[in-house]
């Protein structure tokens, strides 16, 4: 579905819902298996959808595609991912039967070579002391796909902690701890 993740949250989350009830609906009293169904049940929905993404925040560095698949290491290199390039596209069996209202997906992954992102992505370009980690940081879309993963925003939040101490410690902003790292 291509709606828009913050104006149409409502729209998904509800097209969300109309797919997994429907599903379990077919499992249930149409499909060639019923009979493996019919004693189970649905115990639980996620009314709330873990999103991967929807708004951008921009910092000094905006890690791209280039960087990623021509393995450009920036000399503030920090928390290291080693995760593929992993996007998702509608799955075209889907589409064959719901082309525009998809709710399949296929990953692709693209190998890399695992690179270490730079400090920049993790602090605001426009607000002074805003840090940012996890799926917040700023990357295109794409370079999201690389980033993403559990481990590497565990790592990314520690880089953040260790920023921000010394930059209360030394009086500075985010911005501050990149351009005079000694101080």
């Amino acid at each position: 579905m291509n709606l828009d993740q913050i104006n149409d949250f409502e729209r998904i989350r509800d097209y969300g819902m109309l797919v997994v009830y429907s599903n379990w609906s077919f499992l249930k009293n149409y499909s060639p298996v019923k009979d493996q169904y019919s004693r189970r049940k649905l115990e639980w929905v996620a009314h709330i959808a873990g999103k991967r993404e929807s708004r951008r925040l921009l910092g000094d560095h905006i890690l791209t595609e280039h960087d990623l698949v021509n393995y450009v290491i920036y000399p503030d290199g920090s928390a290291p991912t080693t995760w593929t390039i992993d996007l998702h596209y509608p799955d075209p069996k889907n589409t064959e039967h719901f082309l525009g209202m998809e709710f399949k997906a296929i990953a692709v992954h693209e190998h890399i070579h695992p690179y270490p992102i730079p400090y920049r992505c993790f602090y605001s370009r426009s607000i002074d002391n805003l840090f940012m980690a996890g799926r917040n940081i700023s990357v295109t879309h794409v370079a999201l796909g690389t980033v993403r993963v559990m481990r590497t925003t565990g790592m990314m939040g520690e880089v953040v902690g260790m920023a921000a101490s010394v930059a209360v410690k030394n009086k500075t902003s985010p911005r501050g701890v990149y351009i005079n790292p000694d101080a």
